[in-house]
């Protein structure tokens, strides 16, 4: 098992305790991550760090900005330049980190989007307006993060044009090619379901100090095996997108929508967590033979 970590929605109205807070455990453990820069945050829900997120909502595109501003732009633009020093590499994360759409992209993962069902046209100009922006912070990436894992051909297609040569993004457990595009796994599991090469997915804003403890307590026994984002190296390792590995996010995203479904059943989670063992062969075998009681009774929580 190999790791990189990103960290979502940096923008100048974080809460800077938090991001502080995140960053001193990584630094303690030498771990560069990457970070989403959020170039025109238009999102009130993640300005001054709030925990209200309108992930299940499609929101305005010229909504006001909220109050909240946690660093001057001197200070942003500093940190930024510092992180970049320390080895910490930046990805454009979306461009207003506002949802205009109900689809759910080329990934499936969730059914709402900044880019995914909008004209190429309409696309390339967002994503320009982003990167020009991160331009005047003396900054220019060359690797994406969409906001919700939404994005559909068209997006790859502007992100090419714009000199985009990867995305933070993926459901199969090694790096591929898709449309001239390096795509670098996200898996978006637990830290005790990694495997492969995958990339673990953090918001600093929505931390709590249960979430930062887990972090600590993960990177103290695995920070041997994390990895700084290395185009050259992900590239070289990566295997050409097509029917098998298409065949295979299909069914992670399967996965991930049945743990959706236990993770909200009470009846579901308990049955789960009974039946668990570190053996394969003995938990299935419990499972199956347990399977029976959990038929036997109706719950109302049951989807």
């Amino acid at each position: 098992m190999h790791y990189l970590i990103r960290l979502d929605d940096i923008t100048p109205y974080m809460s800077k305790e938090k991001f502080e807070a995140v960053q001193a455990i990584l630094d303690k453990y030498r771990v560069r991550p990457i970070i989403g820069l959020v170039p025109d945050c238009r999102d009130d829900s993640i300005h001054g760090g709030t925990n209200a997120r309108r992930d299940d909502s499609i929101q305005c595109p010229l909504q006001e900005h909220g109050d909240g501003r946690e660093y001057s732009d001197g200070e942003y633009k500093l940190l930024l330049h510092e992180l970049i020093e320390k080895g910490w590499t930046v990805a454009q994360h979306g461009t207003y980190h506002v949802y205009e759409t109900k689809e759910s992209g080329l990934l499936g993962i969730n059914p709402f989007s900044e880019y995914a069902g909008l004209p190429y046209e309409a696309q390339y100009e967002k994503l320009k307006h982003g990167k020009d922006m991160l331009k005047d912070l003396g900054i220019e990436p060359a690797l994406f993060m969409a906001p919700g894992h939404t994005f559909d051909e068209n997006t790859l297609k502007a992100l090419k044009a714009l000199g985009f040569t990867a995305i933070t993004d993926g459901l199969y457990p090694k790096p591929y090619i898709r449309e001239d595009i390096l795509f670098v796994p996200c898996t978006l599991v637990a830290y005790d379901k990694l495997k492969g090469l995958d990339t673990i997915c953090l918001h600093p804003n929505l931390m709590n100090d249960k979430d930062m403890a887990d972090l600590e307590s993960f990177l103290k026994d695995h920070c041997n095996e994390a990895l700084s984002y290395n185009h050259e190296s992900l590239h070289q390792d990566a295997v050409n997108y097509g029917p098998f590995t298409a065949m295979a996010e299909k069914s992670a995203l399967k996965a991930r929508q049945r743990r959706d479904r236990i993770a909200h059943s009470m009846r579901l989670s308990n049955f789960m967590v009974c039946t668990d063992h570190p053996n394969s062969a003995i938990k299935w075998a419990k499972r199956i033979i347990m399977s029976p009681l959990l038929l036997s009774k109706r719950y109302d929580d049951i989807k």
